[in-house]
C-alpha cells in the first residue's frame, strides 16, 4: 500500500489527483475484498493516508486472529449460503436487524390495545370508534391477549378473517370482511409507529372485491308514506335525511343551530366534528323542508332530542320505525342514497353534489350517476313533511 504518481497529463488537468492510493475496503454488497482508490494533491498527504490504512489493516488482522475458530467457521458457512444471492454477510445482518421491532420491547396485544384506545380518545375520535377497535382486536386476540404484538403474522390474520362466523353462523360479508381488516390494520399500524412491530401484517391480507350494486331508490310516493307514518319526535331528522342526504350519525348529532334559514337560501350546516369525513360542509335545503322546520326550530338542542346526540339511540329508533312502515321496502341507507341520487340527477355535477353530500366524486359517478330522472328528482324534493 504505497502512493502511486499519476500521469503528467492527468496531473496537469487535475492537480488534486496527482497521487493515488489503492486500499482494501470491506463491506461491499458482493465481495468482502473490494478495492477502493483515493486521490491526493501532495505525496505527503498520500503517505499519511497509507500509514493510517496500514494501522487499520494490522488492527483488523489482530481482531481476526482473536476470533474463536467456531465463529470463523460460522462466518465462512454463512458466506457460502449467501453466495447464490450475491449479498455480503453485512447486508444479511442489516436486513435481519431492520426486521426486528425498533424498541426491542415485547408489548402484549392487551397492553397495546389499551394504549391505542387511550390515544383514540385523546385525539378526539368518537367512543364508538374506540369501541369498534377494541371489540375487533379483542375478538382477534381471544385466548392470546398476553402474547407480544410482534408475533402476529399475516397468516394468523387471514385465517381469523376467513374463519370468522357471525351469530347466525355465517361468514363475514365482503363489506364486513374489509371493515374488520381495516380496524385490525389501524391497530397494527399504531404498533408499528410505536416500535412494537416491524411491519403491519395486514398488508399481506388482501381486501375482498366489492361489486358495486345500484342502490335501491325510494320513490316520491314511498317518501310520502314514510313521512306520513313517522312519529313526530322522529320526523325532523327523517325529513332532513331524506331531503338533505345526511348520514344517520350526522343526523343524530345535528342541532337546531345548524339549521340555517334565510330569505335567500336555506342550508343544513354539517360541522367537522359531526361529519364522517371530518370536513365541514353546507347542504342545501329544499323550500318544503325549510317551511316545515321553521315553526319547530328551538334553541341549540339536538334536533332528535330523545337521542341527546347518541348515534346508537337514533339507529335503534329508525330500525323500529322501518319495521313498522307497511308497504315500503326501506333499506338501512335508502334515505341518503335516494337524496344523493336525486340531487345528482338535478345538478348533473358530481363535484358539487359530492361537496354538498360529503362524498367523493368518484363514488358518485360509479354508484349514483344517471339512475334517477330529473322529473322524479323534482317530485322527490317537493314532498312536504
Amino acid at each position: 500500500m504505497v502512493p502511486l504518481r499519476q500521469s503528467a497529463t492527468l496531473a496537469r488537468k487535475r492537480p488534486d489527483r496527482t497521487w493515488a492510493v489503492y486500499f482494501p475496503s470491506g463491506g461491499g454488497e458482493s465481495s468482502s475484498e473490494k478495492v477502493a482508490r483515493r486521490f491526493f494533491r501532495l505525496k505527503a498527504e498520500a503517505e499519511a493516508f497509507c500509514a493510517v490504512k496500514r494501522a487499520e489493516v494490522a488492527s483488523l488482522g489482530a481482531l481476526a486472529n482473536g476470533l474463536d475458530d467456531d465463529v470463523k467457521r460460522e462466518a465462512l458457512l454463512c458466506l457460502e449460503k449467501l453466495k447464490p444471492f450475491g449479498v455480503s454477510l453485512m447486508v444479511a445482518v442489516d436486513w435481519f436487524l431492520k426486521a426486528q421491532p425498533t424498541s426491542g420491547l415485547k408489548v402484549s396485544i392487551a397492553d397495546a390495545l389499551k394504549v391505542l384506545q387511550h390515544r383514540i380518545t385523546a385525539d378526539g375520535y368518537s367512543k364508538r370508534h374506540s369501541r369498534n377497535v377494541g371489540q375487533i382486536v379483542s375478538s382477534f386476540g381471544r385466548d392470546r391477549m398476553d402474547e407480544p404484538v410482534s408475533t402476529i403474522t399475516p397468516h394468523q390474520a387471514q385465517e381469523w378473517l376467513d374463519g370468522y362466523r357471525t351469530r347466525a353462523n355465517q361468514p363475514l360479508s365482503v363489506v364486513a370482511f374489509n371493515t374488520y381488516r381495516r380496524y385490525l390494520s389501524v391497530f397494527c399500524n399504531y404498533c408499528v409507529k410505536s416500535g412494537w412491530m416491524a411491519s403491519n401484517p395486514l398488508v399481506g391480507v388482501r381486501p375482498r372485491k366489492l361489486v358495486a350494486a345500484v342502490p335501491r331508490l325510494l320513490s316520491p310516493a314511498d317518501l310520502r308514506v314514510i313521512l306520513g307514518a313517522c312519529p313526530e319526535e322522529l320526523k325532523p331528522v327523517v325529513a332532513i335525511q331524506a331531503l338533505c342526504g345526511l348520514r344517520v350519525a350526522e343526523s343524530a348529532r345535528l342541532k337546531w343551530s345548524d339549521v340555517m334559514l334565510s330569505e335567500g337560501a336555506n342550508y343544513v350546516r354539517i360541522s367537522a366534528d359531526v361529519a364522517k369525513t371530518s370536513r365541514r360542509r353546507l347542504t342545501p335545503m329544499p323550500d318544503v323542508l325549510a317551511d316545515y322546520l321553521k315553526p319547530l326550530r328551538m334553541g341549540d338542542g339536538y334536533i332528535y332530542a330523545e337521542g341527546k346526540g347518541s348515534v346508537d339511540s337514533l339507529q335503534k329508533a329508525l330500525c323500529v320505525f322501518r319495521r313498522s312502515v307497511a308497504g315500503v321496502s326501506w333499506g338501512k341507507n335508502a334515505l341518503r342514497a335516494s337524496a344523493l341520487s336525486y340531487r345528482l340527477a338535478l345538478t348533473k355535477n358530481a363535484a358539487s353534489t359530492a361537496y354538498e353530500m360529503g362524498n367523493s366524486p368518484s363514488v358518485l359517478m360509479a354508484s349514483y350517476f344517471e339512475i334517477a330522472t330529473a322529473a322524479a328528482a323534482t317530485e322527490w324534493f317537493s314532498v312536504t313533511p
